[in-house]
């Protein structure tokens, strides 16, 4: 072979080595973070997760599921890098060995809200109107609270606290959580929407009608945590300290969320 064309076949296998060397290191770099997380928090992570992998090279897989359900594949073993859950659940999995109480970290706390199709007016700012709003719908929807979402749990609290579990019996439609706002639209306009208000947001066709009266509120702190038995990673370490961010505390505000405050919250 002429020394020429040898010397330009070496250049080319050269460049072919750093290509592939170049490859696997790329790809070894953009290694998984496995999140297993609670249904609220999917609109966030939604429009942060790109951003993430762009500045850190991690890539979040993430599993979504009511409170309840995060806390079942916790104990049932699930493989995860990091938890998200409810304070109150996290402390439970606390206790049970499952998470470590020094990774505990506060991201954001949200209420609970009524949904109904874009341009349908209805006022629930007061318990009497939320009281009427509630008697005159067709269908109202809301986690189903035998799967452990704090909101759905919340809700039937609160139908019961206002005597009216029997009367809207016939037209209570329960979601499997996270759905609730898909469910309500789906119902066609005379449905009415009760769940986590960052579920709501961002939904084009769907209204947020407000919160619910603060005497029914209720407040769910989500709280992120690294499984006990496994060390924390680079990659969580990371995904930790991008959910403190301000570009994460920017969305987490937008979505009608608020940033973990010395005011705290309650599930």
């Amino acid at each position: 072979m002429p020394p020429k064309i040898q010397r330009s076949l070496a250049t080319t296998v050269r460049a072919a080595s750093v290509m592939i060397v170049a490859f696997f290191t790329s790809a070894a770099h953009a290694a998984e973070v496995r999140v297993l997380s609670a249904a609220a928090m999917q609109s966030v992570f939604k429009d942060v997760s790109d951003d993430f992998q762009r500045t850190t090279g991690y890539n979040m897989i993430i599993h979504y599921g009511t409170i309840g359900a995060v806390n079942e594949w916790t104990m049932a073993g699930e493989e995860a890098d990091l938890i998200i859950g409810s304070s109150q659940s996290m402390l439970t999995l606390v206790k049970a060995r499952k998470i470590s109480a020094r990774s505990l970290t506060p991201i954001c706390r949200t209420g609970i809200g009524v949904v109904v199709a874009k341009g349908i007016e209805l006022d629930v700012k007061s318990v009497e109107d939320f009281t009427r709003a509630l008697i005159s719908t067709k269908a109202v929807v809301y986690a189903d609270p035998a799967r452990g979402g704090a909101a759905g749990i919340h809700v039937a609290k609160v139908i019961a606290q206002l005597g009216l579990t029997e009367q809207l019996k016939p037209k209570i439609r329960l979601g499997a959580g996270g759905d609730i706002t898909e469910v309500t639209l789906g119902l066609g306009p005379s449905a009415l929407g009760i769940t986590q208000i960052s579920e709501i947001a961002d939904k084009p066709k769907a209204q947020l009608v407000g919160p619910l009266p603060e005497e029914l509120q209720n407040y769910t702190v989500f709280v992120a945590g690294v499984p006990a038995n496994a060390p924390q990673s680079e990659g969580t370490a990371a995904l930790l300290k991008f959910l403190r961010s301000p570009k994460v505390i920017a969305v987490v505000k937008a979505k009608g969320m608020k940033d973990f405050g010395s005011d705290g919250g309650s599930e």
